[in-house]
């Protein structure tokens, strides 16, 4: 274990994790508000939205200044949502949780490394985002989205052990001869292959049903979730987010006789499993990919 790798595993690493968490937290929470709002994410700075007075830096710490203002403006008593602590909270928990799993515990072989921690927090900010806003609103913004599509594909280039999971005996195709660039094939790949099987899905759905199912901005999600993670997690996510999403699907058809359900969370929640049990998926089914590709070249 390198230098970098033996700080990453340390316990002051995973606070400064935590803590940095807690901060991506805040920003997220102020992504969730202004971007459906159509507000810019710079300006203005933090303010009440009842008296639209700035927040002090000391009324804007993540959790604690909550807490001790019990969730209201210092200025004007104003009652801030809940979700800000949430999300926060959240954020802070699963950054930290993450570290944990890929740094201390070894929950997933050859996620132990700087670059593939960082790509991945990245998708979870985005899923975090995304998932909030499809809850409250039924919407996904490509704006979240593409970002996160875009981290996947260049931090593919960067460390290539973003598509190289476990000890490397399924590590990266030899497509090209340059790993960084099999890298950013498999990025790509999963990146069609994640917004292909929502689109087909909406077609098939779109002419059975005779409405529209699912919307494009699943297909932008999964995109990105196929970027960072590659098309065989992408796969096992597309599978296991309606059974993820089942139970409160059946509790919005019988309670508000609603049968709408916003699919982003609980692709983000499937995704987030995928993550760490992302080695098993590769490993059984990258070398059929290989054989394929070796019949397919000569």
């Amino acid at each position: 274990m390198g230098a970098l790798a033996e700080m990453a595993a340390s316990w002051p690493f995973g606070v400064f994790v935590l803590l940095l968490g807690l901060c991506v937290g805040s920003f997220l929470n102020v992504c969730i508000y202004r971007l459906p709002a159509g507000k810019s994410l710079i300006r203005p700075g933090s303010h009440c939205t009842a008296c639209l007075r700035p927040i002090a830096w000391y009324d804007n710490l993540p959790i604690a200044s909550y807490v001790i203002l019990r969730g209201r403006c210092r200025q004007c008593g104003q009652a801030f949502s809940v979700r800000y602590l949430v999300i926060e909270a959240l954020t802070g928990l699963v950054f930290f949780g993450y570290w944990a799993a890929y740094f201390r515990l070894g929950l997933r072989a050859g996620a132990d490394h700087v670059g593939v921690y960082a790509v991945h927090m990245v998708l979870v900010a985005a899923l975090v985002v995304s998932g909030a806003i499809d809850f409250e609103r039924k919407e996904i913004y490509t704006s979240v989205t593409n970002v996160a599509l875009a981290v996947g594909v260049v931090g593919s280039f960067a460390w290539p052990r973003v598509q190289m999971v476990g000890a490397y005996d399924h590590a990266l195709p030899d497509w090209v001869g340059w790993a960084r660039a099999d890298a950013v094939i498999l990025a790509l790949i999963g990146a069609a292959v994640g917004a292909g099987l929502i689109l087909v899905t909406r077609m098939l759905g779109t002419w059975v049903f005779r409405k529209e199912a699912m919307g494009l901005g699943d297909a932008y999600l999964m995109a990105a979730v196929g970027g960072v993670l590659g098309w065989e997690a992408t796969v096992i996510v597309f599978m296991a987010a309606p059974f993820l999403g089942l139970g409160y699907g059946l509790w919005r058809l019988v309670r508000k006789k609603d049968h709408e359900v916003p699919y982003g969370p609980f692709l983000g929640a499937a995704a987030g499993v995928a993550m760490v049990i992302q080695d098993p998926i590769v490993a059984y089914f990258r070398p059929g990919l290989a054989g394929v590709w070796n019949l397919m070249v000569g």
